[in-house]
């Protein structure tokens, strides 16, 4: 069986990608599996003109001969997704299309209802979209009942059905298939040596109301350290490693784990960058971070009022102050370590005085040396913010009324264009939580705070 799994395009103009690691994984499960013929196709690294990209994209998949294609879905693809798949199923309508990532996860009603797809896979994908497949091969619709985890058209209706437990053991898992996508200079083409993002856990033990990761993972589960060492030996091995970029939403909330980790890393030599709250960070000698090779941490701080910190249920649970953000983060770069520190405006009852002291602290930050970012509160679905605080959202077209970036570059707006108009409510630049400041006093504080923290707007 021929299975095409699909990235969609949502980067242009961009000098240094990162190889998409769901998709390398789904790849690695469906080709050790046996039974299936699976073509990787990343059209962010593959499309790479703005231009006509929905044609150019399914000439591209087109020319892998499908017989089941999936699409990999986050909010900022869902636009594209819907369109795309309408336009390939008009010229293939016999091949079964499915649905995963995070948004098609988040909402796979309004997604099948969206576009003529035949099966959104939630949340975790690896044995799921094994069984999904195994179903499309046989009696479609009683074969899909049985399977957990998904949502899938059945008749003019929508059946979901149980929910599918976590994998238990993720040292289990292949190690990503890079090798079905892309040459990597294709992703970092001025690159001697190359970065690849690793996940030495997956999911939080938080659970922040502007993120949908906590009903995403539910909870955080943790492969051993000796696994996570062993696969960046293998990367090195094969690929020539220059530096690991740690996609866990905290690397370090578990002492006794991350401690081990360290040590392994401290041995490989390798330079990484992660994520990590700062309460989880005071736990941990900073200068042990760095003496394991971290050149680079992000923090979210999201604000400087308790206040807020409890409606976006960032708990700062071991009790760390504003004071002690500032000695850590100073420590960091004594250390070596490049801090980035993000925060947030725009949230729901959020104050003029309140916004002003977040970006004066931020300021305070960045003239220490570290990185600073600053963005709107972005309302993405699924979250509890949303939920809590609808009747706050208003229309807003932060791209026009504010130049924001957020979710969309400038070279995918253009390359999309009325595309995203006709799926406003999908595209969270679209939107914004109303506070007690107000829309335009929100908007004009952002612009001129981005004034003085020019330059700080780059990812880790």
């Amino acid at each position: 069986m021929r299975v095409t799994l699909v990235n969609p395009p949502w980067q242009f103009n961009n000098p240094a990608k990162l190889p998409p690691l769901g998709l390398a994984y789904l790849g690695a499960v469906l080709r050790e599996d046996g039974r299936f013929q699976v073509t990787l196709v990343d059209l962010n690294a593959e499309v790479q003109k703005p231009q006509a990209v929905l044609a150019a994209a399914r000439k591209r998949v087109e020319a892998t001969e499908p017989e089941i294609l999936g699409l990999s879905c986050t909010t900022v693809q869902a636009p594209f997704v819907i369109e795309f798949v309408r336009l390939y199923r008009k010229q293939h309508p016999d091949v079964p299309v499915v649905l995963g990532g995070i948004h098609a996860s988040a909402a796979p009603e309004e997604m099948l209802r969206s576009c003529p797809a035949d099966v959104v896979v939630h949340g975790e994908g690896e044995e799921t979209l094994v069984e999904v497949l195994e179903a499309l091969a046989a009696d479609r619709a009683a074969a899909l009942t049985r399977v957990k985890g998904i949502s899938f058209r059945a008749g003019t209706g929508i059946t979901r059905t149980e929910p599918r437990p976590l994998l238990k053991d993720l040292d289990s898992l292949p190690y990503p298939a890079y090798d079905l996508l892309p040459p990597l200079p294709f992703y970092q083409p001025m690159a001697r040596k190359h970065v690849f993002s690793v996940t030495a856990s997956r999911g939080c033990i938080h659970h922040c109301a502007f993120c949908s990761g906590s009903r995403h993972w539910h909870h955080q589960r943790w492969r051993t350290p000796e696994s996570v060492a062993t696969e960046l030996r293998w990367l090195d091995s094969q690929y020539d490693l220059g530096m690991v970029r740690f996609e866990d939403d905290d690397l370090l909330t578990r002492e006794a784990w991350s401690g081990r980790l360290l040590d392994l890393l401290e041995d490989i030599r390798v330079p990484f960058s992660c994520f990590a709250r700062l309460d989880s960070l005071q736990e941990l000698a900073v200068e042990r971070l760095a003496a394991a090779g971290c050149k680079e941490v992000y923090h979210g701080l999201e604000t400087t009022s308790p206040r807020l910190w409890e409606i976006l249920r960032k708990d700062m649970a071991k009790g760390l102050d504003l004071a002690g953000c500032s000695r850590l983060i100073a420590r960091e770069i004594e250390a070596g370590v490049t801090p980035t520190v993000s925060a947030i405006i725009g949230i729901p009852t959020e104050t003029e005085a309140e916004m002003q002291a977040t970006v004066d602290f931020l300021v305070g930050l960045r003239t220490k040396g570290a990185r600073t970012q600053l963005w709107l509160l972005t309302p993405y679905p699924d979250t509890d913010i949303v939920r809590e605080f609808a009747e706050n959202l208003v229309e807003v077209d932060r791209w026009t009324k504010f130049g924001q970036f957020d979710v969309f570059s400038q070279a995918a707006r253009d390359a999309y264009g009325g595309l995203l108009a006709r799926h406003k409510r999908l595209v969270p630049d679209f939107w914004m939580f109303r506070n007690e400041a107000g829309i335009e006093k929100t908007g004009r504080l952002w612009r001129e705070a981005r004034g003085r923290l020019m330059g700080a707007f780059d990812f880790v």
